[in-house]
């Protein structure tokens, strides 16, 4: 018999604002992701998470960060594996004078309830306002058990490479 398995996604949205730093995040909350049909065999799914960040301090060399951390996925008292953040990409959103250079960021990234860098801009780079999209996955082993599980994925953006 195959079932569904809806898991949906709770966001946290953490700003971090200055005068020429800013951090939005443009994904509405919650997000669902994509549930599966139990099949017998391990699956899994992604969905995206698009933020933006603004460093418009132009001169200012010190960088930037996105960080996530997450909660395990659970329905009731079955859980599913960790999410994790199987990559990150930027596109100018305005006034990009110099793109991000990521520094120390290696995919995948298996989120936890300690923040992490998902996301950076290296010193001397990530002029401008841009618009950053994580790729984020759930994993649905063979043995998962019927049900709709939930996580609470929180972001935040501040100013320093690491």
């Amino acid at each position: 018999m195959r079932r569904l398995l809806v898991p949906v996604l709770a966001l946290v949205l953490t700003p971090t604002a200055g005068a020429t730093f800013t951090y939005t995040v443009e994904t509405s909350s919650p997000v669902t992701a994509p549930g599966i049909t139990l099949s017998g065999d391990d699956q899994s799914k992604t969905f995206s998470i698009v933020t933006r960040v603004a460093n418009t301090s132009f001169g200012d060399t010190g960088g930037w960060k996105v960080q996530a951390s997450a909660t395990t996925p659970t329905s009731g008292s079955h859980t599913l594996p960790a999410l994790t953040v199987t990559a990150g990409s930027y596109a100018c959103y305005s006034s990009c004078t110099v793109n991000p250079t990521q520094t120390g960021v290696s995919y995948p990234i298996t989120l936890s309830t300690t923040a992490q860098t998902i996301y950076n801009a290296n010193s001397r780079t990530g002029e401008g306002t841009f618009n950053v999209t994580s790729t984020f996955q759930v994993t649905y082993p063979a043995s998962a058990i019927l049900g709709t599980y939930s996580s609470t994925v929180t972001i935040t953006a501040a100013t320093g490479p690491t």
